[in-house]
């Protein structure tokens, strides 16, 4: 499972206090339980954090009234004493001085084998513009009350390839998939996404479909991570997307009776609250061509297979050409 989908196993208890029950667990491993449930993640990335409003894919290290400094620092010390095994915490310096060092690195691609140098021509590719692009959390949110400043959502989230905006008629050499990339930049920012079955859009707004595109997710300013802790389930860890050598979980709504299986209950496990299961941050978007596999259990192979899972979940009608466009620009972030 590391070699082949880059997951690492996660150990955590069912939470002390919770609106649901552990009521069956099917690990083809016959060691998960109430006590340990086993969860395959991929890392998250350890660069772009001055961009992140969330620490952790569930959200465990991210805590109320601390900002997100706080948490970063909280988790270095856990991190100490728990997988280094120190028997001593980090001192508040020794904190900061991981904190400041985490929050300093940037990457982003800086070259594409067709395309060639990602900031030619005007583009601002690379991770050089990530250190000075403005950032709050709540930038750009989508959703109602969601930006502090009041500032109307731009759907157009990235810009970083819009100097190719006039190359996208462009056919053959680096022009034709500098074009591509632009198109693919389009196709991300505004195409039409009817959002359905969505945990924590559609329910949390209380509307059954939600008309978007991929930034309303990923929304924040050429980073394409969302901007407030506000995680999401998309269906990835369903029965039906189970593979072979992850556990299933059947969790139990106390009140209700309402059964779910899941293999990942993601921010759920944390907070103990029913709607909560299988919720999990969305990610930021830099570097991703080498990043795969991709999803948080390493599902899907290569960044076409993200592409198809979004177009089949949401009906979305993209041709090959798009879907081919869409990559491109994925792959050139």
């Amino acid at each position: 499972m590391l070699l082949n989908r880059g997951v690492i196993r996660i150990g955590l208890p069912m939470p002390a206090v919770s609106e649901f029950d552990l009521v069956d667990v099917d690990d083809p491993y016959h060691f998960a339980s109430a006590s340990e449930l086993s969860l395959f993640r991929r890392p998250p990335p350890i660069a772009n954090l001055r961009f992140q409003a969330t620490i952790m894919i569930d959200g465990r290290e991210t805590f109320p009234g601390l900002t997100i400094l706080q948490d970063l620092a909280h988790q270095a010390d856990v991190a100490t004493t728990g997988h280094a095994q120190s028997a001593l915490h980090l001192t508040a310096q020794e904190q900061q001085q991981i904190v400041t060092f985490e929050v300093g690195l940037f990457s982003a691609q800086i070259r594409d084998k067709d395309a060639g140098k990602l900031n030619a021509k005007g583009a601002t590719g690379g991770p050089e513009p990530l250190v000075t692009e403005p950032f709050y959390i709540g930038i750009n949110d989508p959703f109602p009350n969601g930006d502090p400043t009041g500032k109307v959502f731009d759907p157009h989230v990235f810009n970083v390839f819009d100097a190719w905006s006039t190359l996208q008629g462009a056919q053959h050499g680096k022009d034709g998939a500098r074009g591509s990339v632009s198109r693919g930049q389009d196709l991300f920012n505004i195409r039409p996404i009817h959002l359905i079955g969505v945990k924590g859009v559609n329910d949390d707004l209380g509307v059954p479909e939600f008309v978007g595109s991929c930034t309303t997710c990923h929304d924040t300013p050429n980073s394409g991570n969302h901007s407030k802790s506000g995680p999401v389930d998309l269906g990835i860890t369903t029965e039906a997307r189970r593979m072979p050598d992850e556990p299933l979980y059947t969790f139990r709504n106390k009140v209700t009776g309402e059964l779910v299986k899941t293999t990942d209950p993601g921010k759920g496990l944390i907070s103990g609250i029913w709607k909560h299961i299988g919720r999990m941050k969305a990610p930021s978007l830099h570097s991703l061509a080498a990043r795969a596999p991709y999803f948080h259990n390493g599902s899907a192979a290569t960044l076409l297979d993200v592409v198809n899972f979004y177009d089949t979940r949401f009906a979305m009608g993209l041709t090959d050409d798009e879907k081919e466009d869409l990559v491109a620009f994925l792959q050139s972030l």
